[in-house]
């Protein structure tokens, strides 16, 4: 009987080692590694957005792999106990009884391999400017048009979307109200599916170049760079030809007559009666409307890069009044001396509440705790952790080129957990 009930206890315990590992420690672990993930990734993003609103330095770590290590280990044994009723000399024949025992050993060794961000190439990818490619990009996803807009263009056919708000805060009023009501009509053009965004491949042709003066080399190189040279009809000449992709928003014919379209062609002034409009990039600057320019058949936009658009972001941020009076974070003042209220630019877009108390905002979908205050995203403001989903993948692709995305090439620090 004593046999056989170590027998059992012995298989139940492999039974269990069985059951703890392979599929079973997957099912166990994979949740909670990705809730922890997501949470840690959003909470550093919106640390950094709230650091930027201080004018604080940013930082961020990516989590680059995890690696987890499980062992569990079992153990049975069966211990003698002398009997009391035997009185021979010879002690080792009094073994009569027999205590059963097992134990259990769990380890977890998580290993985390974290890497800096802060390579020269991470950076320029923080500062280069969305290009069309990257609009192209946006446009093909379910993202609403007016928050790709609010976010990533400063500026719309001479219609500023608070330049000044791109970078570190500044003591002046921005400018905005025009953008945004541009923004909104096209908005609401798209959800009644009469407004889409279509990329065309289109190929140019430069002016003629003497023969003479195209040399072999002149072909490699235009070859190497996508381009070619044709000859002309006549063959006296060459003809750069080169291919590339253009955006255009498409109207459908039936909006033309509706109001929201007369008053967005007056807005960024549009020539009316079109159905398509080339979207264009200007890369330097902010390009102002020009006094008596006739009616344009393109729409202009004044791209941000990725650390203007977290600028921007900033914005939202409620700074604590009593942060604002002793200059720990800078007001932005209107013409008559009152302070310019933030929300008016980013509602609906992006706003992070601050309350000062010990224990984390209940409400709250994401929190970070800063100087002294939870600066918290509430779990009902939908907009806002809709713009923060945006924000999340969109930080580490490299929409300002058109080349293929880079892993950042900084330093890996991995760190094993539990030893």
């Amino acid at each position: 009987m004593t046999r056989g009930f170590l027998l059992l206890l012995g298989l139940g315990c492999f039974s269990s080692l069985g059951c703890a590992l392979g599929p079973r420690a997957l099912e166990k672990s994979h949740r909670m590694y990705n809730e922890a993930f997501v949470r840690v990734d959003s909470e550093e993003l919106l640390l950094n957005i709230v650091r930027l609103r201080y004018g604080d330095s940013l930082g961020e770590v990516e989590v680059s792999t995890i690696a987890a290590q499980y062992e569990l280990s079992a153990q049975v044994e069966g211990r003698p106990f002398f009997g009391t009723e035997s009185t021979t000399s010879n002690i080792f024949r009094t073994f009569s009884t027999v205590l059963p025992g097992g134990g259990f050993n769990g380890a977890s060794r998580p290993t985390l391999s974290l890497t800096p961000i802060q390579s020269g190439e991470t950076v320029a990818r923080y500062m280069r400017p969305i290009t069309l490619e990257g609009l192209i990009f946006f446009s093909e996803t379910s993202w609403p048009i007016s928050s790709i807009f609010r976010l990533w263009i400063e500026g719309m056919n001479g219609l500023p979307n608070a330049p000044s708000a791109s970078g570190p805060t500044r003591s002046f009023a921005p400018e905005f109200a025009e953008f945004q009501r541009a923004a909104e009509l096209l908005q609401l053009i798209q959800d009644r599916g009469e407004l889409t965004f279509r990329k065309v491949e289109e190929e140019t042709l430069g002016d003629p170049i003497p023969a003479d003066r195209v040399t072999g080399a002149d072909l490699v190189e235009a070859q190497n760079a996508g381009s070619e040279y044709r000859l002309t009809a006549d063959k006296k000449a060459w003809q750069l030809a080169r291919k590339g992709r253009k955006l255009y928003l498409d109207l459908s014919p039936n909006v033309l007559e509706s109001a929201e379209y007369q008053e967005l062609v007056g807005l960024l002034h549009l020539k009316p009666g079109l159905t398509r409009y080339e979207i264009t990039q200007s890369t330097v600057g902010f390009i102002d409307k020009k006094p008596g320019a006739p009616p344009s058949e393109r729409i202009n936009l004044v791209p941000r890069s990725l650390i203007q658009v977290a600028y921007y972001a900033s914005h939202g941020v409620e700074v604590p009044p009593a942060h604002l009076t002793c200059g720990l974070a800078k007001p932005t003042l209107e013409s008559d001396g009152r302070v310019f209220d933030w929300h008016q630019v980013t509602d609906g877009l992006f706003t992070v509440k601050a309350v000062c108390q010990r224990k984390r905002p209940a409400c709250a979908a994401v929190a970070v705790y800063h100087r002294g205050y939870w600066f918290y995203i509430d779990d009902t403001d939908h907009a806002t952790k809709s713009t923060l989903n945006l924000l999340r993948p969109a930080r580490r692709l490299d929409l300002g080129s058109t080349s293929s995305d880079r892993r950042p090439a900084g330093p890996t620090l991995t760190l094993p957990v539990g030893r």
